[in-house]
């Protein structure tokens, strides 16, 4: 996980804890790669809670959870939009807009 968790720290300042749940926590961040601070929800979800994998459009597996996201986060107003995501060994984490 350290190459992945300073990847995530390059790219996120951690913020409050918005909430948490039977499925995961998720978190206020402030995403800094383009210089323009923007806030989005990052959800951590342990790897032992996901249960179904699926197939993105470009062949890697993921969580179920992920794959559908994937596929109505764009073009579809009103859903939450994945920004993008990140498998550690102990947890998925998953940035959202906010």
């Amino acid at each position: 996980a350290g190459k992945a968790q300073q990847g995530l720290k390059e790219r996120y300042r951690l913020g409050s804890l918005l909430g948490c749940g039977g499925f995961g926590s998720v978190f206020t961040v402030t995403r800094l790669s383009d210089g323009a601070p923007v806030s989005v929800a990052i959800k951590r979800v342990p790897q032992n809670h996901v249960w179904q994998w699926g197939e993105l459009p470009n062949g890697t597996s993921a969580p179920l959870e992920i794959v559908l996201m994937d596929k109505v986060s764009t073009g579809f107003p009103g859903v939450v939009q994945l920004l993008e995501w990140l498998e550690l060994p102990n947890n998925i984490l998953m940035a959202m807009e906010r």
